[in-house]
């Protein structure tokens, strides 16, 4: 089966490294898989990686004039005509609205699944939210809250699957070798070490970034004087991170914050860690951040957002607290650093509830089901 990925673009964050991750497990099972994007800053790893990448500027997010619309379905109109996919897998609803056309404008009705990672959430554009019930084929819910937002918007339960997110287990293993490495690159010993891996984006009017590393950096700094060796690990750069780092200053936290930037070096930068946070205040249904976290035996916290408490192990590997909730942030990660054996148990936990239901296969058996409920033939290997 050859498989044709359109998306906007390829960024390094949790979207862009799914549809890779997905992509070598696909073709693991003997699938053709290409791409169909704007560009992006994985595109260079996708291509590393062997798959084909036909490059689109018309699909790019800013890109939604007619003239760019047209232009982007004629391209992808020739690439299909070329190619012969038999599986449409659109990464958003516009990506998958135009494959379907192109398909038809050669004379081909595709199956089409989506992957859908986030709705509009803005009372004032809610509207948006009825294309959903427009898109063809069946649609891939990252987590049970997804599929329960997509039923509010009209759409019918049976056109959506719930798949989540999945990782790599073995890209992804803990090793003591690999951490001691790793600390001592970072100039760490004994600290007890919390991280956080995402893109610094700033949203108008809002301090920070919308992962939440500036509340990260606050609730720590409420424990700076209890915990003299904790430290934040920040993994990730964007339009935020300067506000990131006036409130690392604010704080006083410049000797205990360090920052690395964008790196791709994910499993490595893990292992250096004690514990993983997550305090979104926008932007997450299901993170694969925390599932690659909980895959190297983090214990994690986070803030109450979208599908996060669904990845807690009923509050056995996480603990989620208000959106925003400083105080109760600084909470758990103290119950945290103060317990050794309970990080310890708590990562465990975590790692077997990856192994359990959020291994890459099992998301990839969920897909390929998808796509047969959209009409296409898995069982056909090739393309």
């Amino acid at each position: 089966m050859h498989i044709l990925v359109i998306r906007s673009n390829l960024p390094d964050m949790g979207p862009g490294t799914q549809a890779l991750t997905v992509a070598k497990q696909m073709r693991a099972r003997g699938h053709t898989v290409s791409f169909a994007t704007s560009g992006g800053v994985l595109m260079p790893l996708v291509i590393e990686a062997g798959f084909a990448v036909h490059v689109i500027p018309e699909l790019a997010h800013d890109r939604h004039d007619p003239v760019s619309v047209a232009k982007g379905i004629a391209a992808l109109a020739r690439i299909i005509h070329r190619e012969r996919p038999d599986v449409i897998h659109g990464h958003n609803a516009a990506a998958t609205i135009c494959g379907w056309l192109a398909g038809l404008t050669v004379g081909t009705r595709l199956p089409c699944v989506t992957s859908v990672r986030g709705v509009e959430e803005r009372a004032s554009h809610n509207w948006r939210n009825q294309v959903w019930q427009r898109v063809p084929g069946i649609l891939l819910g990252v987590c049970e809250k997804t599929r329960q937002r997509l039923i509010s918007f009209g759409v019918p339960s049976e056109k959506i699957v719930v798949t989540y997110n999945g990782v790599d287990t073995t890209r992804f293993v803990p090793s003591t070798r690999q951490r001691a490495d790793q600390r001592k690159s970072l100039g760490l010993t004994d600290e007890v070490v919390v991280g956080s891996v995402g893109a610094m984006v700033a949203f108008p009017g809002e301090e920070g970034a919308g992962k939440g590393q500036h509340l990260l950096v606050r609730a720590a700094a409420k424990l700076k004087d209890k915990h003299p060796r904790l430290r934040v690990l920040l993994v990730g750069d964007g339009s935020g991170r300067p506000s990131v780092e006036a409130v690392t200053r604010e704080v006083g936290m410049e000797d205990r914050v360090i920052f690395v930037g964008q790196r791709f070096d994910t499993p490595q930068l893990l292992d250096a860690m004690d514990i993983y946070a997550l305090a979104s205040t926008q932007g997450e249904f299901f993170p694969n951040s925390i599932v690659e976290a909980m895959c190297m035996s983090l214990p994690w916290i986070g803030s109450d957002i979208a599908g996060l408490g669904e990845l807690t192990a009923e509050g056995e590997a996480g603990w989620v607290t208000p959106i925003g909730d400083v105080d109760a942030l600084a909470v758990n990660l103290d119950r945290l650093v103060s317990d050794p054996e309970l990080r310890r148990s708590r990562g465990e936990r975590a790692r077997r509830e990856v192994m359990e239901r959020l291994t890459i296969e099992k998301v990839t058996d969920r897909i390929l089901g998808a796509f047969r409920a959209a009409g296409a033939k898995p069982e056909v290997v090739g393309g």
